[in-house]
């Protein structure tokens, strides 16, 4: 009887500790600066997930939290502030466990520089301990593989849409704001212009298939003509849409045809109206 008194108890004082704790970020003051001049560098995009990881009865489940605040990026000076944030643990059994397991946060500019600084550990656990936290990143070039640099563009596309990319949950209401489209749309532009060589399609780099970088440049016209669609330049996204349809011809791609066929005849019908 009395084994059995002190389990309720234990267990009373578990799921008491599991449902008041929470995990609480501090207030960051932050600032990117050029690696080489040592500059402020203004627009850079700042994100700041968290990751936790939750026991479970099935397993571990590993969650991305945004700890920035939706469309945060350095002024003129190229500074930032991200706001204190305090994160609901979930409630037992589910949260079972629950911990942050590491912190991120990077600075990216659309010229493709940046940084990320990771705090994991005894690092993770001083910085959770702290009221305000100051921080520098030194913005450099940033080299991604051709599969990398794919999925990069493809999560600027699913926010811009969508508001979600790998971690934004939940979802940024309405997605990105008109600065992050245009950051979206130069970024793609810029991958298309770096890749429209017929050269570099037919000769990808080592570790790249011929097919895999046919994809992955029709993906960026496709995705490039979605962004304008959004911006409303329904003209230009007509107009990529039949670059992209010339593309998959001449590449032997037929799985899109028919879908560019219904994008292009909706978006005339929006542009034959607008004009009315």
């Amino acid at each position: 009887m009395m084994l059995k008194h002190l389990m309720i108890f234990v267990f009373g004082l578990t799921l008491v500790g599991l449902i008041g704790c929470n995990i609480k970020t501090p207030e960051i003051h932050g600032i990117v600066l050029d690696e080489d001049t040592k500059q402020p560098v203004e627009g850079a995009w700042v994100r700041a997930p968290l990751d936790l990881e939750s026991k479970t009865i099935h397993r571990d489940v590993t969650s991305y939290l945004s700890v920035d605040s939706p469309h945060t990026r350095t002024d003129e000076h190229g500074k930032f502030l991200i706001p204190s944030r305090t994160f609901k643990k979930p409630p037992f059994p589910v949260g079972f466990g629950t911990e942050a397991i590491n912190f991120g946060i990077g600075a990216a500019t659309v010229d493709d520089r940046g940084s990320r600084i990771n705090l994991k550990g005894e690092k993770l656990e001083e910085f959770l301990g702290k009221k305000n936290f100051e921080l520098t990143i030194y913005s450099g070039p940033v080299e991604r593989t051709e599969a990398e640099y794919s999925s990069h563009l493809q999560s600027l596309y699913k926010y811009c849409l969508r508001g979600r990319s790998s971690v934004e949950i939940p979802a940024v209401e309405g997605g990105c704001d008109e600065w992050e489209l245009n950051y979206a749309i130069a970024k793609h532009e810029r991958y298309l212009e770096r890749h429209k060589d017929p050269k570099i399609i037919l000769n990808p780099p080592y570790g790249v298939s011929k097919f895999d970088k046919i994809i992955q440049y029709s993906g960026a016209i496709q995705q490039l003509a979605g962004l304008y669609e959004k911006k409303g330049n329904l003209g230009q996204a007509v107009h990529l849409l039949r670059e992209a349809e010339a593309f998959d011809k001449k590449h032997g791609l037929s799985s899109h045809l028919r879908e560019y066929e219904v994008q292009i005849d909706k978006l005339q019908k929006k542009l034959h109206k607008s004009e009315e």
